[in-house]
């Protein structure tokens, strides 16, 4: 979890953060992460200094307690939906949205010390305990964080990522089958990008179509209650979509298509920012706690444990690096579609429109794409080339027009380089978005150890 930061971008991270939380931000941001500060410890006494000086302390003593590294992923995604404190922090630390694709996310030792310890032998008439310290964290006889736990805290907290653990891989399989449809779909449902007949047979395009409906209805059950109705305007839509999509008028099956691209635009974000809120409140800090307890107790269960810890926390640091990734993908999608749409239809401020989507765009590749070592140009150099000419092309009043293509032809280039960018950058998206998915599939074996203990552990002995 550590984190080396020059003097200078640890002034900017804590003037960055100044300008947007409030005292009560970091109380929350410390509740989430999986250190062991508190407001009582990690911010200033004095309630009347300034955000700055507030900031600065409370990043001193994370950084102190070696836990930089997951304490910003939850600043930064504490305040997600504010774009320019997002670029201000991943400006700073890139690596929070890159994940080191070359270390796997570690389950099987938190998998082992889990099951050891729901499978630990004990004889509870012998009046001795050799896990005390865990039966003790679980029936609330024992501090947690510096308070008094309670078997239905640590319980309930356990039963949260179970729970969370099944809404991941529902609301996954959802979110891929309109991924799936984007991407399969794209002849179909990117309208002004390409004038050539869609190659993609209607009824592939119907068939996937279809299984989203498959999906959403299956999946509807295990999402949580506010995706409920995403799952059911999904069912829907592909219905309606489907039943105008195989229709002989072509007007009807164009509102199908038009039903499809809205559902798109409208619905993945919801999916993102449930993923996004599940991973954020997952009690990673108490499931910490459990195994700590268990470090200390009877060796055959301590060795195993210490090892689930420091697994632990590889885990949390990846799985937060990845869902910031696509979360950060996501985000950048939206700027690409609303420059797709300025480019199929160009009107007097085009550039004027155009630009402040496409910095967007190229300000988030920074942190997404590795700029290419081999003489490769960047994927958005084709893009940034024609916008350069496609200006120097744009006329000026009582001045001559300038030599080379006219207005006219260079924006036909900007839209046939914006075409094959957005087509290398839905691949890119594709790969991390089945990353995402490979991750939390890896989370999911600790359904059955975790449930295991939440049936034993109250039982193991009476203190």
């Amino acid at each position: 979890m550590g984190l080396s930061l020059s003097p200078e971008q640890f002034t900017r991270l804590e003037q960055a953060i100044a300008r947007v939380f409030e005292v009560a931000d970091f109380g929350t941001v410390l509740e989430r992460y999986p250190g062991r500060g508190e407001p009582s410890t990690f911010l200033p006494a004095n309630p009347n200094g300034s955000r700055l000086d507030v900031a600065s302390y409370c990043l001193k003593e994370v950084d102190k307690e070696g836990t930089l590294l997951p304490f910003l992923s939850r600043v930064v995604e504490h305040k997600w939906g504010q774009e320019t404190f997002r670029w201000a922090i991943l400006g700073q630390v890139r690596s929070l949205a890159r994940p080191a694709n070359d270390i796997a996310p570690e389950t099987a030792p938190i998998i082992a010390a889990l099951k050891g310890l729901a499978d630990f032998p004990f004889n509870a008439s012998s009046g001795t305990c050799v896990v005390a310290k865990v039966c003790q964290l679980w029936q609330g006889k024992a501090l947690f964080d510096g308070k008094p736990a309670d078997t239905a805290f640590l319980k309930d907290r356990i039963g949260e990522i179970i729970q969370s653990l099944d809404q991941f891989e529902a609301i996954k399989i959802v979110h891929d089958s309109l991924h799936v449809l984007q991407v399969k779909g794209a002849e179909w449902l990117d309208p002004g990008e390409m004038n050539v007949d869609a190659t993609l047979p209607l009824s592939l395009l119907t068939a996937t179509v279809d299984s989203v409906r498959q999906a959403a209805i299956e999946q509807k059950p295990r999402v949580p209650l506010a995706i409920a109705d995403v799952c059911q305007r999904c069912t829907d839509t592909a219905v309606d979509a489907n039943k105008r999509l195989t229709s002989s008028d072509a007007d009807n099956r164009d509102f199908g298509l038009a039903q499809l691209r809205a559902l798109l635009v409208a619905e993945p974000p919801h999916l993102d920012q449930a993923m996004f809120e599940l991973s954020r409140d997952l009690p990673i800090k108490q499931l910490r706690a459990l195994l700590e307890a268990a470090a200390d107790c009877n060796a055959q269960v301590s060795e195993p444990a210490r090892s689930a810890i420091d697994a632990l926390d590889r885990l949390s640091d990846s799985m937060r690096a990845h869902i910031l990734e696509h979360a950060l993908w996501q985000a950048t999608e939206v700027h690409i579609r609303a420059a797709a749409q300025f480019l199929s239809h160009p009107g007097p401020r085009f550039l004027a429109d155009f630009s402040p989507e496409w910095t967007a765009v190229r300000r988030n590749l920074l942190t997404l794409v590795d700029s290419p070592t081999d003489g490769t140009p960047a994927i958005d150099a084709g893009v940034n080339a024609a916008l350069v000419l496609y200006e120097r092309a744009l006329p000026t009043p009582s001045v001559a027009a300038p030599p080379g293509p006219s207005t006219e032809e260079c924006l036909r280039l900007l839209v046939v380089a914006f075409v094959e960018f957005r087509q290398k950058a839905r691949l890119d998206f594709l790969a991390v978005d089945q990353t995402l998915k490979s991750v939390f599939s890896t989370l999911l074996p600790l359904r059955p150890p975790l449930q295991a203990l939440t049936e034993r552990l109250p039982f193991f002995c009476v203190h």
